[in-house]
């Protein structure tokens, strides 16, 4: 009876250890991460970022661009150079010229991606590609002040190109900077070049085709892609840390506080951010689900699933003793993360709505070009100048349009999801609409 007791606890325990072992956050998150490998999907730099070979890569140039344009701003005082004035542009001819140079490359990355750490000063970088299009955006108008209109165009779809390369830089905040960048583009070739002024069917032709050549939804799932690949480096870099500290706490307390404490941090803290890890995993593959469908997205099903992981970040319990929160099983470093991707896909809504309106407002003008007159409606535009007639992104109706006495316009109904029949406003993306209009 004791061999029998003895071998049935053997067997127990055995079963526990190895049940312990296969279903902790760490066996769990190894299996998650073979899945994605398995399913095709990056989860390492080299797979999002390979290396781009030396005839492609236009690199050298562009920093070379960005050296000139800090040795050009630095013949100005700050408040100066902002006002991107013809002094300050002829300074800036230079960097302006080697930055075309640069352009004519497929390839280019402003950050190493396989230095993990220089990805945490990505925002000075993307600042100079910004500070770019503004000079641009500048020359633009000289141009048109000159009589160059077609030039003028140039200027704006070099912004749009600048915008198109930057999708070799698979970091959610390079995509919100290429977004910024692109409304400084459509908004430039529009409200400040082309509302009152008319330019050859060439220059329309060129930019219209750099217009479309931009797949924002491609560009914003790799994006996110990019993402999940920087959250998993993160995780480890913080696992490997946490092991050569002799006190792991220090790291809590750089990372969430003082004022609190998790036990389960205590007992494991590779286990504690394997869970934190396996919760952002888990949200980007629903998130990137979502954004694969492409616009107009389901905002109730986002609002839910970001509200869905907040809860489970939130699952364990915490007990405050004096000035000391005391807690098992919460995930603060996932639910910060989850927190930034509420107002994202209204964003990238904005960007289509920018690049819709824009793409029909020049076929409209390309058709008079070529007839003599504006079309009655959007569908005789299809499909020798447009595939389709253009759908709102934020209703899911086509863009709508209204022929003039002189001119036209052409809107999407803008953040609010009302049409307003046209009515022009400055902050689109929150009431009003969007709305491009033509004097000419």
């Amino acid at each position: 009876m004791i061999l029998v007791f003895a071998i049935v606890f053997v067997v127990v325990l055995g079963w526990l250890m190895w049940h312990g072992r296969v279903s902790s956050p760490m066996a769990r998150l190894e299996r998650e991460l073979e899945r994605l490998r398995k399913a095709g999907e990056p989860t390492r730099w080299e797979d999002i970022a390979p290396p781009v070979p030396k005839h492609l890569d236009g690199t050298p140039l562009l920093l070379k661009a960005i050296e000139q344009l800090g040795a050009a701003e630095q013949k100005f005082p700050p408040d100066v150079w902002v006002t991107y004035n013809a002094q300050v542009l002829e300074a800036a001819r230079p960097a302006l010229k080697t930055f075309r140079q640069a352009l004519a490359y497929p390839h280019w990355r402003v950050v190493d991606p396989t230095n993990f750490f220089t990805r945490f000063g990505l925002q000075p970088a993307f600042r100079h590609l910004r500070g770019f299009a503004r000079l641009l955006r500048a020359e633009a108008l000289q141009r048109k002040r000159k009589g160059d209109v077609d030039g003028a165009l140039e200027s704006c779809q070099t912004i749009l190109k600048l915008c198109r390369h930057m999708d070799d830089e698979p970091y959610l905040i390079a995509f919100l900077f290429q977004r910024a960048i692109f409304a400084i583009g459509t908004r430039a070739l529009w409200d400040e070049v082309l509302s009152d002024a008319d330019a050859s069917a060439t220059a329309y032709r060129a930019v219209l085709a750099e217009l479309r050549a931009w797949n924002i939804d491609r560009a914003f799932v790799r994006a996110l892609k990019g993402e999940r690949v920087f959250t998993n480096e993160m995780y480890e870099w913080l696992r490997s840390e946490t092991q050569k500290l002799r006190n792991p706490f220090s790291l809590w307390q750089t990372f969430v506080g003082e004022k609190s404490v998790d036990l389960m941090f205590l007992l494991s803290p590779r286990n504690w951010f394997a869970e934190n890890q396996l919760l952002m995993l888990q949200f980007h593959r629903q998130l990137i689900s979502v954004a694969q469908k492409g616009v107009p997205y389901d905002r109730q099903q986002v609002r839910q699933l970001i509200a869905e992981f907040k809860r489970k970040c939130r699952k364990g319990w915490t007990v405050t003793l004096g000035k000391r929160e005391i807690s098992w099983g919460r995930y603060p470093l996932a639910e910060v993360s989850i927190d930034t991707y509420d107002p994202l896909l209204n964003r990238v809504t904005d960007t289509h709505a920018l690049q819709r309106v824009t793409m029909t407002a020049l076929a409209l003008r390309l058709y008079r070009k070529e007839n003599g007159r504006y079309p009655e409606n959007l569908q005789q535009l299809v499909p020798k100048y447009l595939p389709s007639v253009p759908i709102d992104p934020y209703d899911g109706k086509p863009l709508r349009y209204r022929k003039l006495q002189k001119g036209f316009k052409v809107w999407s109904v803008g953040g609010n999801r009302k049409d307003d029949g046209g009515v022009k406003v400055w902050d689109w993306w929150r009431k009003g609409d969007l709305v491009l209009e033509s004097k000419i």
